[in-house]
């Protein structure tokens, strides 16, 4: 099977890395030149050569891709085609326009480019409505490399991202910012300090066009948290009970991720 990848960013790479150990791999992007694999000079050369095209483009840039691939899928038969970005409100929609005759859907991998393979990691596919039998062979071709699959429906995905990525984001990011008005702060720091400035500096690591894209989608969700914090309303003992099992655990990880910076 040929897996074809427009994109060669971060996640781009984990991705062709990954399927490499099984496939052949093909990229296409703008910026690569000398890499070990096959290099195609346009969209079109990919699509043809490709059994299954992975978009693995900005969130900007994605819709762009798959109006073009929904041209290209016009006169086409058999391709798996899903892209990998974060908010699927927009793209999902592009999909409703494809050809029966191609398998498409959306797909999230809940994890960042620093992961060394898909083995144990969370995958999430969005079918499209009324064609939820197209997921089938995506779900299958992760599920080779030993990944958790889960299905979700578009507007559940994205409510649910914009608070397990929206609000994180938004914490670490203010976090920073208002670290930067204690001159010297980092000296006085102890054990929750680091933990939470390391998993804010890691946020960086993401483009500023990115992270502002995801704030600007959560802001909702964002604006809901304030107002939730601002009550202080907080009942620790509900939350000791129901988290009985899990805290010595979380405890122990918290250190041991630490240790290991």
């Amino acid at each position: 099977m040929r897996i074809g990848i427009i994109g060669y960013g971060k996640m781009g790479r984990l991705f062709a890395k990954e399927f490499s150990k099984k496939y052949e791999v093909g990229i296409y992007s703008r910026h690569a030149k000398r890499i070990e694999f096959k290099l195609f000079g346009s969209i079109e050369e990919l699509f043809k050569w490709a059994d299954v095209i992975i978009v693995a483009k900005s969130l900007t840039e994605t819709p762009q891709v798959l109006e073009t691939l929904a041209k290209l899928s016009e006169k086409s038969k058999g391709k798996v085609i899903f892209d990998i970005s974060t908010f699927k409100r927009d793209v999902i929609e592009i999909y409703k326009r494809f050809p029966e005759s191609v398998n498409v859907c959306s797909v999230h991998p809940m994890f960042g480019a620093g992961s060394k393979s898909f083995e144990g990691r969370r995958f999430i596919v969005i079918p499209v409505e009324g064609r939820e039998e197209d997921i089938t062979p995506v779900i299958n071709l992760f599920k080779e490399f030993k990944a958790e699959v889960f299905v979700a429906d578009a507007k559940t995905h994205d409510e649910m991202m914009k608070v397990v990525i929206g609000i994180p984001y938004f914490i670490g990011i203010s976090f920073l910012s208002f670290l930067s008005k204690f001159g010297g702060v980092e000296n006085f720091g102890g054990t929750s300090f680091e933990y939470l400035t390391t998993y804010a500096k890691a946020v960086l690591n993401d483009s500023p066009e990115f992270i502002e894209k995801v704030l600007e989608f959560s802001k909702d969700k964002i604006e809901e948290f304030l107002r939730f914090a601002e009550k202080g309303e907080f009942d620790i003992e509900m939350l000791r009970k129901k988290f009985e099992h899990e805290i010595k655990e979380s405890y122990k990880r918290f250190y041991k991720v630490l240790s290991e910076t």
